[in-house]
């Protein structure tokens, strides 16, 4: 018996099965995703965990927004220059020696064989909200160029044509960034904001993949999805070494109710963005693998890459995934996650 599962089960505040269910009941997907992924440490700690995760027969794929200055080693960085910058500039610094370059690439190829999928996070993490069409076209040259050359360097076969999917810097996102995206003919955004219970739209030919607007279990405040925006309303940008331990327990108990909400409502995918960066002390990574661990081996629940959810919905007739929308499905039960293992000490 799994540590964290209990073999009781509980509807949450939803109907059961609606009287004239029109279509079969969709899996529970749940997309965990990464942004820059430049820290050689996280590669190794979230390869490991896959490892673990394979052992225990779990199929789990995620989704790692890669920054391009990763694929630039420091010595080279003038190589790069951003829309309306100097050469050689980022926000988020460059990949170290090429050493550095050549084994973030090889756990790049490793984990995509492995089910995992590489997308683009942009080359040097400005905000390009405010960009044209021609600028984000040329950022995602450099993008190109970039890692088409680190993997020829290396040996590998990681080309451009795979990266199929984006999510912008700072999520800043506009009008251009879309017409763009069209142009290059990137197959999802994963840079938009929407409410829990949405399941996806294709726009365009672009399927717009929102992370969620969500309340902090424990004090109510709003915030997203995504690690920094828990950060920012739980402590601000600095962290608070004293409370991390709550706040941790906090997104993970932020995070369960968002599951099972949607497990036993509509099923809308679950979209949960993390950074590479140890926020809040690692409390924050303990809190997204304790998550992993708990929802990533019950039934029906599918623990996916964008891609592979991007495949399921091509592949669902448009009135299917209206049904979804409503909830219109025989509904089913949610597995309890023991949230009382772990007492939620105080609101704050």
């Amino acid at each position: 018996m799994r540590i964290f599962l209990s073999v009781l089960a509980f509807v949450l505040g939803f109907p059961g099965t609606p009287l004239h269910a029109s279509v079969e009941r969709p899996p529970q997907f749940v997309a965990i995703s990464f942004d820059n992924c430049g820290e050689l440490d996280r590669w190794r700690e979230l390869s490991a965990f896959l490892d673990e995760a394979a052992m225990r027969q779990e199929q789990i794929g995620f989704t790692f927004f890669v920054s391009g200055t990763n694929f630039l080693p420091d010595a080279e960085r003038r190589r790069y220059r951003a829309p309306g910058q100097a050469p050689g500039q980022s926000n988020i610094g460059f990949g170290g020696k090429i050493e550095n370059v050549r084994e973030r690439l090889n756990f790049l190829k490793r984990l995509h064989s492995q089910g995992s999928e590489i997308a683009s996070h942009a080359v040097g993490h400005f905000n390009g909200r405010l960009w044209s069409v021609a600028e984000w076209r040329e950022e995602f040259g450099s993008y190109q160029q970039l890692l088409t050359a680190a993997a020829a360097d290396a040996q590998m076969e990681l080309l451009w044509r795979k990266i199929a999917g984006f999510r912008a810097p700072y999520l800043g996102r506009g009008p251009a960034l879309y017409a763009a995206l069209k142009t290059a003919e990137f197959r999802y955004d994963a840079s938009g904001v929407g409410h829990a219970s949405e399941w996806p739209q294709k726009l365009d030919g672009v399927w717009r993949f929102h992370l969620a607007q969500l309340r902090i279990a424990g004090s109510g405040r709003p915030t997203l999805s995504m690690d920094y925006n828990f950060l920012v309303a739980q402590s601000g940008p600095a962290g608070n070494s004293k409370l991390q331990d709550i706040f941790g327990e906090q997104m993970l108990r932020t995070y369960l109710d968002y599951f099972q909400k949607n497990f036993a409502g509509n099923r809308a995918p679950l979209h949960i963005g993390h950074h590479f960066s140890p926020m809040q002390g690692g409390a924050y990574q303990q809190a997204l693998m304790k998550f992993a661990r708990i929802v990533c081996g019950l039934p029906e629940v599918r623990c996916v890459t964008y891609g592979t959810l991007a495949d399921f919905l091509d592949a669902t007739e448009v009135e299917t995934l209206r049904a979804y929308q409503r909830g219109d499905f025989p509904r089913d039960t949610v597995p309890s996650t023991d949230l009382a293992l772990t007492p939620l000490r105080g609101a704050l």
